[in-house]
């Protein structure tokens, strides 16, 4: 899904409110294994990825722990940091080659000016987030980790072959050997 199209979607916005509003996303590429966002820093970017794969994750006792992994179509940042001007919780990394658009905090206002009505669509954006996270705390609590690794399967099963596996397992709520006999078990 295309940025544009996404806008549309998510924001309910207009055509032409879409086509303004992604004048003010900037372009970019990195190479696999950069730090898009570490924790501890304000998040200054709201990015939209277009190619490649971003893990979103951070450091807990010792122990790396994956909260996302994003693809092509999603919005990217740490959002209480980029909503509360605090620091991040979370890293944002690059699993291969990514290229994404980003809208500065400093030229996002520019958004709020010349889109009719922007507060009631920014909280359609931070309501579809929260219905994401909402959806995924539901999997935590509901399903067995066999149930999760399905439900990833379906929905997600083209990362398996572009994200090192422990990050998935990590995602997932399990030991990468849980992935490995699921995987197995599968087949």
């Amino acid at each position: 899904m295309s940025l544009e199209t996404s806008l549309q979607f998510i924001l309910q916005l207009t055509d032409i409110e879409a086509k303004e509003a992604v004048n003010h996303f900037v372009p970019h590429t990195y190479k696999k294994n950069t730090s898009l966002l570490e924790a501890g820093k304000e998040a200054n970017q709201l990015f939209f990825l277009t190619e490649g794969c971003v893990r979103i994750h951070a450091d807990f006792e010792g122990k790396e722990i994956t909260q996302w992994i994003s693809s092509p179509g999603s919005f990217i940042t740490d959002l209480s940091s980029w909503l509360f001007h605090q620091p991040a919780t979370w890293n944002l990394t690059t699993l291969t080659e990514v290229s994404l658009v980003a809208v500065s905090k400093e030229d996002y206002p520019h958004l709020q000016r010349k889109i009719t009505n922007w507060h009631a669509k920014e909280k359609n954006f931070i309501a579809h987030c929260f219905n994401q996270m909402e959806q995924r705390i539901f999997q935590f609590l509901a399903q067995n980790s066999e149930e999760r690794y399905r439900t990833f399967c379906r929905d997600y099963a083209f990362l398996f072959n572009q994200v090192p596996h422990q990050y998935i397992a990590s995602l997932l709520g399990m030991t990468p050997e849980t992935l490995s006999r699921l995987r197995r078990k599968q087949f």
